[in-house]
């Protein structure tokens, strides 16, 4: 199921490739970053969860051929991935439960 925000030209098709991408770990991560395109910083999730590069994220994402080996993450990492977006899901929840449980601003005088 589609959990983006963008307008989708033909969610059936849409369902339909999603469906056929989801079949293994490196399908379900090219799903998740593209349904959080820009919502997600890379480059801060490649150095506060993994202490590496962008560069080094892009590569596993994109299966990049670096010194003749293929780029790809391991279990390991697919599944620190897994608890690096948990993590990021567990605190803006936190800071959205602060917002609504925040009293409301004083209205200004202007």
């Amino acid at each position: 199921m589609y959990l983006g925000k963008r307008e989708l030209i033909n969610p059936e098709k849409y369902e339909t490739l999603r469906s056929e991408t989801l079949i293994d770990k490196s399908g379900a991560v090219d799903i998740a970053f593209d349904e959080l395109e820009g919502v997600i910083n890379k480059s801060q999730l490649a150095a506060q969860y993994f202490k590496k590069s962008h560069a080094w994220l892009s590569q596993k994402l994109h299966g990049c051929t670096v010194l003749n080996r293929q780029k790809s993450f391991t279990e390991e990492e697919y599944h620190k991935l897994a608890d690096s977006l948990r993590d990021i899901a567990r605190r803006l929840n936190a800071h959205a439960d602060e917002i609504d449980n925040a009293p409301m601003d004083e209205p200004s005088n202007a």
